[in-house]
C-alpha cells in the first residue's frame, strides 16, 4: 500500500528521491515548561496520535539515498565548528550540493564504510550485536507487575469521577512507595501520563489509552470494565518498556501518595523530549545499514491491514466467548425446562400401566447431572477466556497501535530545514566570492556574511545529529518490537490450550453420560 504523496520528500531515505529532505518545520514541539493547560495539552496529543496513515498516496516514510549526503554535511559542519571562526573553507560548496549523480554517491558510500569498519562483516556484526543487546532489554511475556480495581466514587454528588486503585506488586526503583503500594488514580492522570511520554519521547511507542466515557456510558459496566482492563493494559507496557519504566514521572504517577492533580499544579517538571543535549555516537552512525530503512517502510506499509486483520481476530474470539455464554445460558433452560417435565410425565403415563416412567424420570435426573456439570465446565471456560486469553490478543493490538502511532509521529514531527539553510550558504559564499578584490566592500558586511555563514552551519550540524538521534531511537523501538512476535505464539497457544481442555472436559461429559444412559428404557419389556 503506498501511503506517501510522491511529490513529498522521503524523509527515511531508503529510494532515490529529488530532495532527501523535508523542506516544512515541525509544528509540534516540546519544551522545558510546564504541563500547559489540559485543552492544550489534549489538542496537541490528539494531533499526536489521530493522524491515518490510511489510504494516503505517498511514497517511502524511510529514505536512505541521502546518506553520503548527510555525513558530507555531518563531517563540514563538525570541521567548521572546531575551526577559527574567520576561516570558511572552501570545501563548504561540497555541503551545498544538493543533488550528487549517484555513481558519486555510490564511491563515496563504499569509501565511508571502508573507512569506518574493516569489511561489510564487521559492519553486520556491530549491528547484529547492538540489537541483541536492546532486546535482551524488553520481555513483553513477563508477568504484569501493575494491578488496577476500580474503587467507590469518592467525590461529591454533582461532579463524579471514577476512581481507580493502581497499586504495584513489586518494589520501585529509587522512589519511596506508599505502605501498601498502591495510589488513587483517575482516567484524566492517565491521559496526563500519555502526553508526558509522548513529549518526552515522540520517537517510542507510547501505548494507546482506552476511550473517554461520555453521557450515558458513565453507566454502563460493560464500557467501564473494558476501559479499566486497557488502563491496565497500558501501564503495564509503560512498565515493561525498558526506558519508560525508569522514568521519573512514570514512578512519580505510581508512587505519589497525594491527588495527581494537585501535585501537578505545584510541581515542577521537564518535558523536554530526550534528544536534548545529546550526540550521536560515532559507533552507531558507522554501523548503520540502508536496508534498514527499508524494512522500517514495509512494516509502514503492511501496519494499518495487520491492525485491521489482527483486530478481526480479536472479535472472533469475543464473539466465540459470547457464543459460550449462550450456550450455557440455553443449557440452563434446557435443564430448568427437563426437570419441569419430570413432573408432568407421570401424568401422561400413570404407573398404574407401568412404572417405566420412573426408570425414564431417574435417567432425567443423570442428564440434568450431566447439563449441570457441562454449564460449570463452560462458565469457567468463558471466565478463563475473560481473564486470560482476551487480554493477550487484545495487547498485542494495543502494541500495533503504539507501533503506528510511532511511524505517524515521526511523519509530522521529524522534519527539518536543512536544505534552505544549504542553500542560503551557498548565496553567501557566492557573495564572500564576489566581494574579492573590491575595495569598496565594507569589512563589517563581509565579516556579517561569514558569521550567518557559521551560524548557518552549526544551525546544520544541530538538525542533523537530531535526525540521527532519530533514526537511533526508532531503530532501538522497531528492534524491541522483534520480541512482540512472541506475544503472537502465546495468544495462540493459550486458545489452543483453553478449546482443548474445554472441548475435552465437554467429550469427556458426554462419553460419562452415554455409558450412564445405556440402560435408559427404549422399548416395552
Amino acid at each position: 500500500m503506498n501511503t506517501y504523496d510522491e511529490e513529498e520528500p522521503d524523509p527515511w531515505r531508503s529510494g532515490p528521491t529529488t530532495n532527501a529532505w523535508s523542506t516544512t518545520n515541525p509544528t509540534i514541539t516540546s519544551n522545558n515548561t510546564d504541563r500547559p493547560d489540559d485543552s492544550t495539552s489534549t489538542r496537541i496529543a490528539s494531533d499526536l496520535t489521530k493522524v491515518s496513515l490510511i489510504d494516503r498516496a505517498r511514497s517511502d516514510l524511510f529514505n536512505s539515498s541521502a546518506d553520503v549526503l548527510e555525513e558530507s554535511i555531518w563531517n563540514e559542519t563538525l570541521a567548521t565548528q572546531s575551526n577559527d571562526s574567520t576561516t570558511i573553507s572552501a570545501e563548504a560548496t561540497t555541503t551545498n550540493q544538493t543533488f550528487i549523480p549517484e555513481n558519486i554517491l555510490n564511491q563515496d558510500t563504499n569509501k565511508h564504510i571502508g573507512n569506518s569498519m574493516e569489511d561489510t562483516n564487521n559492519v553486520e556484526e556491530a549491528l547484529n550485536d547492538w540489537c541483541d543487546k536492546i532486546r535482551k532489554t524488553y520481555k513483553p511475556l513477563d508477568y504484569d507487575i501493575i494491578a488496577i480495581e476500580e474503587i467507590p466514587e469518592r467525590e461529591g454528588l454533582l461532579f463524579k469521577h471514577a476512581n481507580y486503585s493502581v497499586k504495584h506488586l513489586v518494589d520501585l526503583p529509587h522512589v519511596d512507595s506508599p505502605k501498601d503500594k498502591s495510589v488513587i488514580r483517575r482516567y484524566s492522570d492517565f491521559v496526563w501520563l500519555q502526553e508526558i511520554l509522548l513529549r518526552r519521547y515522540p520517537f517510542r511507542m507510547v501505548p494507546e489509552l482506552p476511550p473517554k466515557r461520555i453521557g450515558s456510558q458513565n453507566a454502563d459496566p460493560v464500557f467501564l470494565l473494558k476501559r479499566k482492563n486497557g488502563l491496565r493494559r497500558f501501564i503495564n507496557l509503560v512498565m515493561k518498556h525498558p526506558v519508560f519504566k525508569n522514568d521519573d514521572l512514570v514512578l512519580t504517577f505510581l508512587t505519589a501518595p497525594t491527588d495527581l492533580s494537585s501535585w501537578r499544579k505545584q510541581a515542577t517538571y521537564d518535558t523536554s523530549d530526550e534528544f536534548t543535549d545529546r550526540k550521536i555516537s560515532v559507533e552507531f552512525r558507522k554501523m548503520w545499514q540502508k536496508d534498514i530503512s527499508q524494512q522500517w517502510n514495509k512494516a509502514t506499509s503492511s501496519i494499518d491491514q495487520s491492525i485491521e486483520i489482527w483486530s478481526r481476530i480479536c472479535i472472533l474470539v469475543e464473539r466465540h466467548s459470547k457464543k459460550l455464554n449462550q450456550i450455557a445460558h440455553e443449557d440452563s433452560i434446557f435443564n430448568s425446562l427437563i426437570k419441569d417435565f419430570t413432573n408432568f410425565a407421570p401424568k401422561l403415563y400413570p404407573i398404574q400401566q407401568s412404572d417405566t416412567i420412573l426408570d425414564i424420570n431417574n435417567h432425567f435426573s443423570i442428564i440434568s447431572t450431566h447439563l449441570e456439570k457441562k454449564n460449570e465446565i463452560t462458565l469457567q471456560t468463558i471466565k478463563d477466556f475473560s481473564d486470560q486469553l482476551i487480554p493477550k490478543f487484545k495487547i498485542y493490538t494495543d502494541v500495533l497501535l503504539s507501533l503506528r502511532g510511532l511511524f505517524e509521529r515521526y511523519r509530522i514531527m521529524a522534519t527539518n530545514t536543512i536544505p534552505q539553510l544549504q542553500r542560503h550558504v551557498q548565496l553567501n559564499l557566492e557573495k564572500l566570492e564576489s566581494m574579492k578584490g573590491k575595495p569598496e566592500v565594507s569589512g563589517t558586511e563581509y565579516d556579517k556574511i561569514k558569521a550567518s555563514i557559521k551560524r548557518d552551519r552549526k544551525s546544520i550540524g544541530e538538525q542533523l545529529n537530531r535526525t540521527w538521534l532519530i533514526r537511533e531511537c526508532i531503530l532501538q523501538e522497531f528492534t524491541i518490537f522483534q520480541e512482540t512476535q512472541f506475544m503472537i505464539t502465546r495468544a495462540f497457544q493459550e486458545w489452543m490450550k483453553l478449546n482443548s481442555t474445554y472441548n475435552g472436559l465437554i467429550l469427556n461429559e458426554w462419553e460419562k453420560l452415554g455409558n450412564q444412559t445405556i440402560d435408559m428404557p427404549s422399548s416395552r419389556k
